[in-house]
């Protein structure tokens, strides 16, 4: 098995490299929202603009080491029928998303840390005194969310098998993301309601959560909670995706590809 995971990653390194223009487009276009948010946010209060700074670039990070796109290609490739090639080889479709991911990730991760390094040098803000622990549980708590994103993308993707469009149902999820999970706004800054809602929801734990590791804005108690109830949604992710996936391969009527 781990010689066809290398397989896997060195093919879908080779891809991504052939499509190198779109690639770079992609990552670029990922941190505008952000940066347009962190400058709203700056304007709103500046006396918070150094904490902005931190946060932002922070969500940065640890949203595109956590994003996930498989609902669009699946969407595709269901819809079309091309999805068919891959149920017919030994090795699980689900594979071959993962090492995409995993390369895309970890070439983004290599353009992201330098450039931090740097800019950190130049504006104080993006600087941080953090412990060796707080840095493991940062990387532990990025992990999870990573899993969490990836797995209810697929299972959206997988929703293909019985809807026409499922990137519609998947937009309806990220816009609630957008506000549970951190991304618009420190949670902290959201009204009590919703920060009660984000705890026992699975958005918080996507980039709300390891933030809030790095920034210490969790204490002992919130981190503890908060591994354990992430760790509860992915296990309830991968008893549905088990389930979504027989059902889907039993509804499966795809012609083409």
């Amino acid at each position: 098995m781990i010689r066809k995971y290398i397989a896997l990653l060195r093919m879908k390194y080779i891809e991504m490299l052939a499509y190198r223009l779109a690639t770079l487009v992609w990552m670029t276009g990922a941190i505008t929202q952000p940066l347009i948010t962190m400058v709203v946010w700056m304007n709103i209060d500046p006396a918070q603009s150094d904490a902005f700074i931190f946060y932002f670039m922070a969500v940065i990070f640890v949203e595109r080491m956590t994003s996930a796109w498989d609902v669009w290609e699946l969407d595709r490739e269901i819809r079309e029928g091309t999805f068919s090639n891959y149920i017919l080889r030994p090795l699980h479709p689900i594979h071959w998303a993962i090492a995409e991911n995993v390369v895309y990730k970890a070439l983004f991760a290599a353009i992201l840390a330098p450039v931090w390094a740097i800019a950190a040098l130049f504006v104080p803000a993006l600087r941080f005194d953090v412990t060796g622990e707080q840095v493991l549980l940062f990387l532990a708590a990025v992990l999870l969310g990573a899993v969490l994103r990836f797995l209810l993308s697929y299972i959206c993707g997988l929703l293909g098998f019985w809807i026409t469009k499922v990137t519609a149902v998947y937009g309806v999820l990220e816009v609630i993301s957008l506000f549970l999970s951190g991304r618009i706004a420190p949670l902290s800054l959201l009204p009590p309601v919703l920060q009660q809602w984000s705890i026992f929801l699975p958005f918080r734990y996507m980039i709300g959560f390891p933030i809030d590791i790095i920034t210490k804005a969790a204490n002992s108690h919130d981190m503890l909670q908060g591994f354990a109830i992430a760790s509860i949604w992915i296990v309830v992710f991968v008893i549905a995706l088990r389930w979504i996936w027989k059902a889907g391969l039993k509804k499966n009527q795809a012609v083409g590809g």
